[in-house]
């Protein structure tokens, strides 16, 4: 029968482990991915993000086709900068596509959109102009100016 003895914490993350190297292994893409996003134009960043890097290749995942066209514009610039930064073994750049990247991305504006729009509150100094403008409104309009003006907090 085996035995197991709880761990410390410290030496799971020792040099040795197995998770050591996994946690540098991420460290390393995730300053990798920081070096591409800089490089590119802010757009084209959102569209992109850094898969794996292996034997010397760079692999990238793209949204679209659209967008892998305008990068592969970018790439002899990419690849010297990225040498120059990071990585001088970079041999070269391979692309994939992955929609979910696009997918991710309107989500992510979809959600700071809605946030938005529920924080948005009307002042004090905009209900006021809303009752300067129902004074010289019709009946109709005047109800519904005064009832929008009555939310100001």
């Amino acid at each position: 029968m085996r035995y197991n003895e709880p761990k410390m914490l410290t030496s799971i993350v020792t040099h040795a482990s197995c998770l050591s190297k996994i946690q540098d292994r991420t460290n390393a893409l995730k300053t990798l991915s920081k070096v591409v996003s800089d490089l590119l134009p802010s757009p084209l960043s959102e569209q992109c993000r850094v898969a794996n890097y292996r034997q010397g290749i760079l692999i990238l995942e793209v949204s679209t086709a659209g967008w892998l066209a305008r990068l592969k514009y970018e790439q002899s610039n990419l690849i010297s900068e990225i040498r120059k930064t990071v990585l001088p073994s970079l041999s070269s750049i391979q692309y994939l596509i992955n929609p979910n990247i696009a997918v991710k991305l309107s989500q992510r504006q979809f959600q700071t959109s809605n946030s938005s729009l529920a924080s948005s509150v009307m002042t004090i100094k905009s209900s006021m102009f809303l009752y300067a403008l129902a004074e010289n409104a019709p009946n109709k309009l005047k109800k519904q100016l005064i009832k929008l003006a009555n939310h100001a907090k």
